[in-house]
């Protein structure tokens, strides 16, 4: 049996379960998280959905391999983003600084702009 399912597919169920049976839930903020980090974040994810019946499998250490990718995928498209709005905003550094504009506030700005027109949810 081939498990497989979009990141937003999966967020999407995982929040709307948490929403229909609420319980403690942490909001990650914008933060890297290592190896272990995400493979804690995967074993909770999994057991979660598994503890209200969401899922069913016979092998959730595959389930949990395959969310702990999920999760390093988008936090690699993540980092890619990022690097693409350096290069963009490292052309524009002189026009930021003489119009005094905060320089994360537009680095966020036109990460959300390439984000949405790459498809990419962060």
């Amino acid at each position: 049996m081939t498990f497989t399912i979009d990141l937003l597919t999966f967020f999407s169920l995982f929040i709307i379960n948490k929403l229909i049976y609420p319980t403690k839930f942490v909001i990650l903020s914008t933060m890297r998280l290592n190896k272990l980090q995400i493979e804690h974040l995967a074993f909770s994810i999994v057991k979660g959905l598994l503890k209200d019946n969401v899922i069913i499998t016979e092998d959730r250490q595959k389930i949990v391999k395959e969310v702990e990718d999920v999760i390093a995928r988008e936090l690699e498209k993540e980092d890619k983003l990022d690097e693409q709005v350096k290069d963009i905003l490292k052309d524009k550094l002189e026009e930021i600084r003489s119009t005094n504009v905060d320089y994360y506030e537009m680095f966020k700005m036109v990460k959300s702009k390439l984000a949405e027109k790459e498809n990419i949810v962060i």
